[in-house]
């Protein structure tokens, strides 16, 4: 398959499973949209644009990464930068998404006394519309997370981000020894260790 994430840790490739996953999501959610006739499909369509716009950008980046960590060139810098590319292109398209929802819904409906739920635009948000609002903070979170995984990854030295095993060894200088070993020759200095 040619955007499922082969290369790279684990925790790389979840968070790059969790964003195609929102990604497709929306694209079903935008067909079912298209499709199923409903009273405030204009407004529903609101709801998705931010969606579909930010799905572009994530699709297009998430295939660069998984193309650089195949071939062993993402390192930590890189990857943060496609990670605040993201950030900076989705806060972008979220602006131009909500303008292209302010420009096609309007809603009519009349609030009855008493009557609970959300309400946006003049439009009762219903299940389907509340699910794509969970898609959309679900967008944010993964993209956030995807940041925040950056920090936790090795520096330049290790070259690609795919950390060893389940552990990085962050902040040795020399890879070659192991935790072990180190405590093990911190013992032998100390004179009061008795061995």
């Amino acid at each position: 398959m040619p955007f499922f994430p082969s290369a790279g840790s684990p925790r790389l490739r979840a968070i790059q499973i969790c964003q195609l996953g929102i990604v497709s999501l929306t694209i079903l959610a935008t067909l079912l949209t298209a499709v199923i006739p409903s009273k405030h499909t204009a407004f529903t369509f609101g709801l998705l644009y931010p969606l579909i716009l930010t799905s572009i950008t994530t699709t297009i980046l998430v295939r660069k990464e998984q193309i650089r960590a195949l071939n062993g060139t993402l390192n930590k810098d890189k990857y943060v930068k496609y990670q605040l590319f993201k950030i900076i292109a989705a806060a972008g398209l979220y602006v131009v998404g909500f303008i292209a929802q302010l420009v096609t819904s309007s809603g009519n409906e009349v609030r009855k006394p008493g009557e609970q739920g959300l309400w946006i635009g003049g439009v009762k948000v219903n299940k389907w519309q509340g699910a794509i609002l969970w898609m959309s903070f679900f967008n944010w979170v993964f993209l956030w997370a995807s940041l925040f995984y950056s920090c936790c990854m090795t520096g330049q030295r290790q070259g690609a981000i795919a950390l060893a095993g389940e552990e990085a060894q962050i902040g040795l200088d020399s890879e070659t020894q192991s935790d072990e070993a180190i405590a093990r020759s911190l013992q032998a200095e100390d004179p009061n260790w008795q061995g």
